[in-house]
Parts: structure tokens; sequence; C-alpha cells
């Protein structure tokens, strides 16, 4: 399926749609102004054959032509995982026919990998196989045990945590650390921005810089609309990241830069971890969840309330406090009630 520009300027696309007894092949052309909607249409088509018609593929053939069909509407990091997926995953099951495959073997296969890969990992692994074999193998039906997903505490950093980072961070690493934690900006939108994208008031969202598959550094749009927005910043932030000097890093660098800083100060959050800051800040602050959905970037809210909704440690004591007070009186005032109907 290699497509092929046309004179008249459009894209033709041809795919295989027999083969005579005699050996002579047909195929079936596809044209459309552009190369990926010339793919997508000859895609579409084979798609809509039988399901029979995939009995004969490997898994390994399913993977490709599922991850070639997404390519043009997946970001590149997705397709870039994806493609290491189909590089390296489930070897002895690739090499089957898609006929030949049974929910067994599915489950055999997942069972291996639950002791190399992290829960989440396996369940990534195994819901890109689940989509290539519902597309090409919709008559298997699956029920995978999967294993049960880690259960882990996030270690949010602190005002004062975010306050010793900045103080420390240099001249690279600090305005990144500001924009993370007091405008909620993933490490892929810092690296996407440019002077103009700030103006006296904040910050305009509306791209980010990833990793494609070939792991060239590729300009995209935010994952959903909720990632086009508008983040506020204070005065003195604007004025420091227009002064920046290193617009257009790559993600990686900034990694680096910050694995160096949190190994001097013996950290234990990630950098994304400022963003868990800047949301559970808010929320402590009493700013409505919708809002801070909003500003963050995030679809809803209650993905901001399964994710990033979390108890500061230094105000842990407070609360904790708090509680015991409540429920002290409280108790209190039903003894008193008790013993003066007794009396």
């Amino acid at each position: 399926m290699k497509p092929k520009k046309l004179p008249s300027g459009n894209w033709r696309v041809r795919v295989l749609d027999y083969v005579e007894p005699n050996g002579k092949r047909h195929l079936k052309s596809f044209t459309a102004p552009s190369k990926n909607e010339a793919v997508l249409k000859a895609l579409e088509w084979e798609k809509k054959r039988p399901s029979a018609t995939y009995g004969e593929l490997t898994l390994e053939q399913a993977y490709k032509r599922y991850i070639d069909s997404k390519a043009a509407t997946l970001s590149p990091s997705t397709v870039k995982t994806y493609r290491g997926y189909e590089r390296r995953d489930f070897p002895l099951l690739k090499k089957m026919k898609l006929k030949d495959i049974t929910a067994e073997h599915v489950q055999t296969a997942i069972s291996e990998i639950s002791n190399k890969y992290a829960p989440k990992t396996v369940r990534n692994k195994h819901g890109l196989l689940f989509e290539v074999l519902k597309a090409y193998c919709p008559s298997l039906q699956l029920t995978t045990h999967l294993p049960q997903a880690e259960i882990k505490d996030k270690v949010i950093p602190t005002s004062d945590d975010v306050r010793i980072c900045l103080d420390n961070a240099n001249e690279f690493l600090r305005v990144p650390i500001l924009l993370a934690s007091s405008g909620s900006l993933r490490c892929s939108e810092i690296c996407a921005l440019t002077p103009e994208d700030f103006s006296e008031f904040g910050v305009q969202i509306n791209k980010a810089v990833v990793f494609d598959d070939e792991h060239n550094l590729a300009l995209k749009l935010p994952k959903s609309n909720a990632g086009h927005r508008f983040c506020p910043l204070p005065a003195d932030v604007i004025k420091e990241a227009r002064a920046w000097e290193h617009f257009g890093l790559s993600p990686d660098k900034l990694e680096k830069q910050y694995q160096k800083l949190k190994k001097k100060l013996g950290l234990e959050f990630t950098f994304h971890s400022f963003r868990h800051y800047f949301a559970s800040e808010l929320h402590a602050q009493g700013v409505p969840d919708k809002y801070i959905a909003k500003v963050g970037g995030w679809r809803d809210v209650s993905t901001l309330q399964k994710v990033y909704q979390h108890t500061l440690r230094n105000r842990e004591a407070v609360y904790e406090d708090k509680i015991v007070n409540i429920f002290a009186t409280e108790l209190k005032v039903i003894k008193g009630k008790k013993e003066k109907k007794q009396a």
C-alpha cells in the first residue's frame, strides 16, 4: 500500500482486491486530494471486507495494518508507543494466524508478561492487542484476567518544596518549574512555547512537542479540546518567561536537567508533579474544581478528582486536627444530652 502522487496532484493508493486461480492479481484503486485521505479510504475499504478475509493474516500483520490505519489521527507519541509494542510484544503470538488465536492464547501471553512489567504497562499492551483483535477478528470474545493495578501514593510537592526547587534551579530550569507549578503547563507544552504565546495576563496553550516513532521532534495539537486554553500567570512569572533564552528546547533535555536537580536535592517527585501541586493548591484554597480543570487542561472534573486532587502534605496535620476536633465536640454533645436525659 504505497501512495503515489499523480500528475493531477491527487494521490492514489492501490490494494490487492483478489487473485485469479492462474495467479493474475487484481488491484483496487483509491484516489484523494491528500496522501492520508487516499490511505484512509483504502484502509476503510479493507476493513469492510468480511472478517474471514483477515483470518489468514498473522497477528504481526494485523498489528501493522491497525497502526497504519490510525497513524493519521493519533499523536506522534502514541504512534511511537504503538510501534514499540508492534516490534516487541508477544513474539510467539505474533506468528499465529488470526483464525487460530483463541482467548486462551491471549491469556497465556498476558500471564507471561505480567511478571516482567508493571500492571499498568501490561494493561496498556493488552489494550492495543484487544483493539487489533476487535478490528480484524471480531468474533473472538476476550475475557482476559489482567493484573490488579498498583495503588501508589502520589508524592506532591508543597509550596516549600517548590520554593526550594526554584532557589536551586539553574537559569535553564527555573522558568519551566515556574510555568508548571503556577500555570499547570506540561513538559511537552513548555517545550513548544514561543515568546509570542505570552501576553500581559498569562500564556496561551495551543500546541505541544513530542517525539514521533522515529524519535524526531514533532509539533502537535493538544490531546483534547481542553488542552487549548489560556493560563493566567503572575506578572513576575510572565516577565521572567519572556526573557528566557531557551525556547525550543526538547523534552528529553528538560527532563535531564530536572533529574540533576532531583538528585541534588533528594526530591521524591517528578517534574509532572508540579502540575499536581497546581491543582492541589488551588483545590485547598477553595477554587472550584470546574475552573481548575479548565485552566489546567483536564477534560472534565472527574478526571481532575480522580488523578490530581490530593491533600498537600503540609496541610495534613491541620486537617487531621480539624477532623478530631469536629467529632470530639459532636460526640461530647451527644454524650451530654444522653446523661441529662437519664438524670
